[in-house]
């Protein structure tokens, strides 16, 4: 009995290797004879394989692609309340590498509030006078109460592009740090699937936020003009899932994912390297 190989790499049945059809053959014959488990292999037709007709190249074509999770690196801005007095709060900022606060007009914004309240003009707006990636700012003038307070950074002029918050809870509890993230979601030759969360309570889509892809290590503050694709996140919600299609990834490749608040390249506020591989499977 001869059996072409080539039927079992049709679309939808792409993955399989030779080893895992021949196991699938041996239990197929097991389940055939189950009284004769013992000499099936005797008393069967002796099955010829013939694998010398496979186009290994084809199959790897048909093959999905991962992240090599140990190349993956994830750049994200940050703030934190270091310290506070009865009139002023002092927070430590981190931007992205590169980025230059103070000529791309980053800041610092404070509400009385738990969340930040979008519509609503900031108690104070500090302005980052120096342009080194990370640093601290005070914020004076206040009157600190029981209430609590919320602090935004910005990575450019207006509250659509803050990216990172933290918050001063009730009696000086400070709660945990939030701030602007992606990931990769699902990853094919020709598609990827982008997970993004945003700031609660904010509205991408109204803000003009966008990701885009380039290959190779990239810097927002200094892009190549060959964005491999650029997409408006089509979504008021604050997190979600984006999809970027019609693609031609390779492999063993290094790649640049940005996302960005704003239209203007400045106002990134994650950026994800990462290398694709072959997914683990087996030879």
């Amino acid at each position: 009995m001869l059996i072409n190989f080539n039927y079992f790499f049709k679309p939808g049945f792409y993955g399989f290797t030779t080893k895992r059809i021949i196991s699938l053959s041996m239990i197929i014959l097991f389940l055939h004879f189950p009284n004769q488990s013992s000499c099936v292999l005797a008393s069967c037709p002796v099955m010829k394989f013939n694998t010398s007709n496979i186009n290994t190249i084809a199959l790897k074509e048909f093959q999905p692609l991962a992240v090599a999770i140990e190349t993956a690196k994830l750049n994200t801005c940050k703030i934190e309340i270091t310290s506070f007095t009865g009139e002023s709060i002092t927070v430590a900022f981190s931007g992205l590498p590169a980025n230059q606060p103070s000529t791309y007009k980053n800041f610092i914004a404070i509400w009385e509030s738990s969340v930040i309240p979008w519509t609503v003009t900031p108690l104070k707006v500090i302005e980052i006078g120096v342009n080194t990636q990370s640093g601290t700012v005070t914020i004076d003038g206040l009157t600190i109460t029981y209430n609590s307070y919320v602090v935004g950074y910005g990575v450019g002029s207006g509250t659509g592009n803050i990216c990172a918050s933290a918050i001063l809870g009730a009696g000086g509890i400070k709660a945990p740090l939030s701030n602007v993230h992606i990931g990769i979601e699902n990853l094919g030759q020709t598609s990827l699937s982008v997970f993004y969360q945003t700031l609660s309570g904010y509205l991408p889509k109204e803000n003009g936020n966008w990701i885009g892809l380039w290959k190779g290590y990239a810097s927002p503050y200094n892009l190549p003009p060959d964005a491999l694709i650029k997409t408006k996140i089509d979504s008021y919600s604050n997190q979600g899932i984006v999809a970027l299609n019609n693609l031609s990834l390779g492999r063993d490749t290094e790649y640049t994912l940005i996302y960005f608040m704003g239209a203007d390249n400045t106002t990134a506020a994650a950026i994800l390297n990462f290398n694709t591989s072959d997914p683990a499977s087996d030879k």
